[in-house]
């Protein structure tokens, strides 16, 4: 997954785990990636798929960490992954409705850090790429949001109603959202756009399905990753503000 672009300033950083304290005082367990300069820098959610953070999330994290975000993946799974869909799914029913306050929480965080800018956006994949678009709706102070084949279905109808610019990224051969689903997504986010003037963005990539992050995909549907990732960076780095990215001549 790692991709090196010699056009971005690549920072020091640290990483660890940490606690979330919620409102109410609930404490819940979260991965921080995040640059070691004493700049102020964008801030991103990081939203887990149903297999619990991994060693992709955590690489992911280091990723937008070095190239100047500061990162909280909300660990909403208590510390469990899985490579198994069985358990995977069992995870996602035990968590029921409890994923979003979790995400909700590492975005109040990000929203008042005193390392970050205030510029925040929720970054999903998958399972977290559907809580991010619920983000995005929700919430009215997100500067963007990324969602890599996140599920639009149970938002459909309410995509007008984010004020954060979305974009959403799919496969072409993708197996699980239906082509009719991605077209109302399309449609809905083309409509918002032009009457909010939000820059929106639906991106299909051909040639490959869901999970273009799997450790076991192909080394063409890898490369289709990267680009997936080069097109959120791109993205991001137009909605939030943040440091110099480029190097000095």
């Amino acid at each position: 997954m790692p991709i090196y672009d010699p056009n971005r300033i690549e920072y020091g950083i640290t990483s660890g785990h940490i606690q979330i304290v919620a409102e109410g005082g609930r404490q819940s367990p979260a991965y921080w990636a995040h640059p070691v300069t004493g700049r102020l820098f964008p801030a991103i959610a990081l939203i887990h798929d149903w297999w619990g953070i991994t060693p992709i999330i955590r690489r992911m994290a280091h990723l937008f960490a070095q190239s100047g975000y500061y990162v909280i993946v909300p660990d909403l799974f208590d510390g469990q992954s899985t490579q198994s869909p069985v358990e995977a799914m069992e995870l996602v029913k035990r968590l029921g409705d409890g994923g979003y306050p979790r995400v909700d929480a590492a975005l109040r965080v990000l929203e008042d850090h005193h390392n970050t800018n205030r510029d925040v956006a929720a970054v999903g994949i998958g399972m977290g790429g559907s809580l991010a678009y619920e983000a995005a709706i929700v919430r009215r102070d997100l500067e963007a949001t990324v969602s890599f084949y996140g599920f639009p279905q149970r938002y459909l109808g309410r995509f007008h109603e984010s004020v954060a610019p979305i974009l959403a990224l799919y496969g072409e051969d993708e197996p699980y959202i239906t082509r009719p689903v991605i077209e109302s997504l399309q449609r809905e986010l083309a409509a918002a756009s032009t009457s909010r003037k939000i820059a929106h963005e639906v991106v299909l990539l051909p040639g490959v399905g869901h999970d273009f992050f799997a450790e076991t995909a192909t080394e063409f549907t890898k490369q289709q990753g990267r680009t997936a990732l080069t097109r959120a960076f791109t993205f991001l780095e137009t909605c939030l503000r943040g440091p110099i990215r480029t190097p000095p001549r």
